[in-house]
């Protein structure tokens, strides 16, 4: 089974709770998953396993989670070298509406400006992330784990 690396920026807890859950589903299925905060992430570690997961909420007009933000000049240089990724963006309309999920767009494209293999639609979750667990979130988990299997 494949080596997946999930790399996030989380100051409220939201991401960190979905990444967890993420991580357990993917588990279960019998993949191997490294949880990574971004401010604890070398740029290295994006080459590491198989499988590439970033994961920001956004914030105020757009803006990546600011631990994320602080660690994207890091990465700036690397080549991604056709990994296999993914995105999971939350976000909530009361902020703003126009922009509530803009992390999902500023980490697509950093993937495929790098070179990044966009392997699956991103998991994008409006306000809390509870009510997706038991039903898109499942689904997302399943469907990436049978892109890697198949």
């Amino acid at each position: 089974m494949a080596h997946i690396r999930i790399i996030y920026g989380t100051t409220g807890g939201n991401t960190q709770l979905t990444c967890q859950k993420v991580s357990s589903d993917l588990e279960e299925l019998g993949h191997k998953v490294t949880l990574q905060r971004c401010e604890k992430t070398n740029p290295a570690d994006l080459l590491e396993g198989d499988v590439l997961i970033l994961a920001s909420p956004t914030y105020g007009h757009g803006f990546l989670e600011p631990h994320f933000q602080l660690f994207m000049p890091s990465i700036e240089n690397l080549d991604l070298q056709q990994k296999p990724c993914a995105v999971i963006a939350l976000g909530d309309p009361k902020y703003d509406l126009d922009y509530f999920l803009e992390s999902e767009k500023k980490l697509t494209a950093y993937l495929q400006s790098h070179n990044g293999n966009n392997i699956i639609e991103p998991l994008k979750i409006a306000k809390s992330p509870l009510p997706y667990f038991d039903k898109a979130l499942k689904k997302w988990v399943e469907k990436l784990a049978d892109k890697l299997t198949n």
